[in-house]
């Protein structure tokens, strides 16, 4: 290595003289030049055979370089685990816990697993060390998750103990979920024993998820964690029915005089109102806090979702309360029964919602829906909106006073897309889901109410519709489309329906020739829509 070393210094050496004679070779041209000097020519061909040479240098010393790093990476440099300091460690804990599946899952492999998982009991038992740095990180074990139905659900119990009093001061993340499992293999079984949440716990997010509805024991669960909470920690707050059957019902005090299709928790109205309080994102579907609870207020996140086709109710004057007391609302779902329309001669002054970016209300009825959106004030934000496409003078309004960027329209087969689009001018990503012609020509000629308008679509998705052909490839042409996603999908040549085989399949993408990406799927295919924030896709 001595070699190396004193080949280096004369390399360094040979380029500080030689960068000083390129530096007066420039000053003696330049002179020469001035003078018109005959020697003018034979310094420049000296020059000319410098920068030749100078390329083969800077060759070899890549090649140099190369062999440097090749001998450098073969040497044995890595540190053993055991001398990576407690934060690193730490570090490599919290990416272990936060990469791991969900305890359960009901669309994979997981839900026969015949033990409960222990990925971080399981860092915590490697060794002493290990041991030492999880047990003195409280933050670590502050996700806590439990199960209704299920096999797992005394083991998660007796481990929120533990993970409780290990998270000491943390705020918790408490995950339950029922996925209420196959009554033909396992009879429904539930948890006895809820006393797993010292008094006075800080919980940051609680969410509960039921597949198959809620049950008195998911209330029972909620209770005891409302109960256990320490006044203004709980900043998100999930309530989640997936069986989109069920009825909704009311989450109240049992201080409230019992109604009908309520839901009562045996705690103080003032307790669960101060629990509430600092939510900042609230989640309800198939249930609902009282309308006039502070619950609402101060939200960024809210999605109100009945659980049958109309039984939220609510009336309009609660709506506008709620509104008004969320200002700064970045994401709303709503599907309600407004009831108690406040009289047509009322003065409608919008909210102003000004950070809002998700819209979704399409499964509102029309009339309800012209009620609803008519509070609603959007600011220049893009907007993702998810809407039916029923016609109404409210809704055409409300797209013509916001920036919708990304729209998702639900059973198109009622009006003139073409007129729907003219107001959308800052469109660059269209759902259609469900189109059916309402009359030949529909999608793409209208009724000329207004000018066609020309887009330009980054991403054009047609879910379980039927459409013809030729208006797929006005559409195409029309807004310069650039991918086209097709999913459950007829599509028609000359007025019959043909089976989308592969040949089908590539006809179709022949005549599409325009757009640069194509996809044809089938209903056997996961659903092709990505990253539109629906909950009804929520995993455990």
């Amino acid at each position: 290595m001595l070699e190396l070393d004193a080949a280096s210094s004369l390399l360094n050496d040979a380029l500080d003289r030689y960068l000083s004679i390129c530096s007066t070779t420039l000053t003696i041209c330049l002179q020469e030049v001035a003078q018109n000097s005959v020697r003018v020519q034979g310094l420049l061909e000296q020059v000319k055979n410098q920068l030749e040479l100078i390329d083969s240098y800077e060759e070899n010393l890549r090649r140099a370089r190369a062999s440097l790093r090749l001998a450098l990476n073969s040497a044995p440099t890595v540190t053993p685990i055991i001398a990576f300091p407690p934060e690193i460690m730490l570090r490599i804990f919290n990416f272990v816990i936060s990469v791991k599946p969900g305890v359960i899952d009901m669309r994979g492999s997981r839900w026969t697993t015949p033990n409960l998982p222990k990925n971080l009991d399981n860092l915590s038992h490697v060794c002493t060390r290990w041991r030492q740095i999880a047990l003195s990180s409280p933050a670590l074990w502050s996700h806590i998750d439990l199960a209704h139905h299920h096999r797992f659900g005394p083991g998660l119990v007796a481990r929120a103990k533990k993970y409780a009093i290990r998270a000491r001061h943390s705020p918790l993340d408490i995950h339950i979920v029922d996925p209420h499992s196959d009554y033909n293999i396992r009879p429904p079984t539930d948890i006895d024993d809820l006393d797993f949440l010292p008094l006075a716990t800080r919980i940051r997010s609680l969410e509960l998820v039921a597949y198959k509805g809620f049950y008195d024991s998911h209330f029972v669960s909620l209770g005891h964690c409302f109960k256990n909470c320490t006044p203004g920690q709980l900043e998100q707050l999930t309530i989640w029915d997936a069986d989109s059957g069920s009825r909704s019902r009311a989450l109240e005090s049992n201080e409230r005089p019992q109604q009908h299709y309520s839901q009562q928790v045996d705690i103080s109205e003032s307790h669960l109102e101060a629990i509430w309080a600092q939510i900042s994102i609230l989640r309800l579907k198939g249930v609902y806090l009282p309308w006039t609870s502070k619950a609402y207020h101060n939200l960024v996140d809210l999605r109100l979702v009945s659980g049958s086709t109309t039984d939220l109710p609510v009336s309009e004057i609660q709506i506008v309360e709620i509104l008004r007391s969320s200002p700064r609302l970045r994401i709303l779902h709503a599907h309600l029964d407004i009831k108690d329309p406040l009289p047509k001669n009322s003065p409608v002054v919008p909210v102003s919602l000004n950070e809002l970016e998700v819209l979704d209300v399409k499964a509102m009825w029309w009339d309800k829906l012209a009620i609803f959106i008519r509070w609603i004030e959007p600011g220049a934000k893009p907007l993702q909106l998810s809407i039916t496409s029923s016609p109404s003078r409210l809704v055409n309004r409300f797209l013509r006073n916001s920036n919708v960027t990304r729209l998702c329209l639900v059973s198109p087969n009622k009006y003139s897309l073409s007129d729907l689009l003219t107001l959308v001018p800052e469109l660059h990503e269209l759902v259609l889901d469900g189109y059916k012609p309402y009359k030949p020509g529909l999608i793409a000629c209208g009724y000329g109410h207004l000018p066609p308008v020309n887009l330009r679509l980054q991403d054009l998705y047609i879910l379980r519709s039927q459409i013809k052909r030729a208006e797929l490839r006005e559409l195409v042409e029309r807004h310069s489309v650039q991918r086209v996603v097709i999913w459950d999908t007829v599509v028609s040549w000359d007025n019959r329906d043909y089976q989308m085989n592969s040949e089908a399949i590539l006809e179709l993408r022949k005549e599409l020739s325009s757009c640069p990406v194509f996809t044809y799927r089938s209903d056997k295919s996961p659903y092709p829509l990505s990253g539109w924030d629906d909950l009804n896709a929520l995993c455990c």
